[in-house]
């Protein structure tokens, strides 16, 4: 018997979604780092900017579903693993909220931030094992950015299947081959 399923695998695809989406909203273990947290001002797990969220999609054809993201850092945000530069010597990590404002500001990545800072004006220096800045001569100087050779990333699964996902899509696949319950 070779029955088309497509309804069902679409419905079963969206709603998948919408799981992923759940899971992550109610919080994944473990808890963020306590720099992370005042980088973020807040304590939510892989939730930011709401990218990640935003970017689940399903997809399905007559007897499957699936869903995935585009995002780049899905993989290790749903695995763990070290992230190490590609270029630089260091990672530059965010020390504040607000180093955050500043690289909404002045540039999204490190580097460009710390460009477009001496541009508006900021002094920029490292010192150690961070970069600081201050604005003008007189300003009051602050870490901008603390630099590492590496950052470990917990595993936080969030593309699974619990128990409650198993027995809604088992429903759905009997409503469609007519074995209500």
């Amino acid at each position: 018997m070779n029955r088309d399923l497509s309804g069902a695998m679409r419905r079963v695809a969206d709603y998948m979604v919408s799981s992923t989406q759940r899971k992550i909203t109610g919080g994944i273990a473990p808890p963020n780092a306590p720099l992370t947290r005042a980088v973020k001002q807040g304590s939510k797990t892989l939730r930011d900017t709401g990218g990640l969220l935003a970017s689940f999609a399903g997809r399905s054809d007559r007897t499957s579903a699936q869903v995935g993201t585009n995002k780049k850092q899905a993989r290790i945000l749903q695995e763990g693993g070290t992230i190490t530069p590609k270029k630089a010597k260091s990672l530059a990590i965010p020390a504040s909220a607000r180093t955050r404002t500043m690289m909404r500001r002045y540039g999204a990545r490190p580097r460009s931030c710390i460009t477009g800072m001496k541009g508006a004006g900021y002094s920029v220096w490292t010192q150690g094992s961070v970069i600081m800045a201050r604005k003008g001569k007189k300003g009051r100087p602050f870490v901008l950015f603390i630099l590492k050779k590496s950052v470990k990333i917990p595993a936080r699964p969030f593309l699974y299947i619990d128990k409650q996902d198993e027995a809604i899509i088992l429903e759905m696949i009997r409503r469609e081959l007519g074995y209500e319950r």
